[in-house]
């Protein structure tokens, strides 16, 4: 199972270069779902934007058979609001990447397939890559 969470993981960046200055952490914690206690993982690569102009930072969301998928801009600091989404099931909420700590805090709405559950976690962090 952790092998194949790990090729999916690593499948999102074939085409993505890792550039010297960006940071690739998995995170995995514990959280209430549609009041289930489940795994939920989360990925976060931070790295340079595209224009060269700021940073930003992906993230990948994964419970189950949901992948979602988004960015923030993080030029400033590592918090932000968050789209998460993929088809109709979305994740929108605030994210902060406390690199210090290796977590990650989300605090937001969970909507999967049009059912809705909040979502509050802090998420342990492991740095892949930095």
């Amino acid at each position: 199972m952790k092998k194949a969470l790990f090729l999916v993981l690593c499948a999102g960046f074939l085409n993505t270069a890792m550039a010297k200055d960006s940071t690739w952490n998995l995170c995995v914690g514990d959280v209430t779902i549609f009041e289930d206690n489940v795994k939920l993982v989360v990925n976060v690569y931070e790295h340079r934007s595209p224009t060269g102009d700021g940073r930003v930072t992906e993230l990948t969301m994964i419970y189950g058979g949901n992948v979602l998928a988004g960015s923030f801009d993080s030029t400033e600091n590592d918090a932000g609001v968050a789209i998460l989404k993929q088809n109709a099931s979305f994740y929108r909420g605030n994210v902060v990447v406390d690199y210090n700590e290796s977590t990650i805090a989300l605090k937001g709405r969970l909507s999967l397939s049009g059912s809705v559950t909040p979502l509050e976690a802090t998420l342990k962090c492991d740095t892949l890559e930095n």
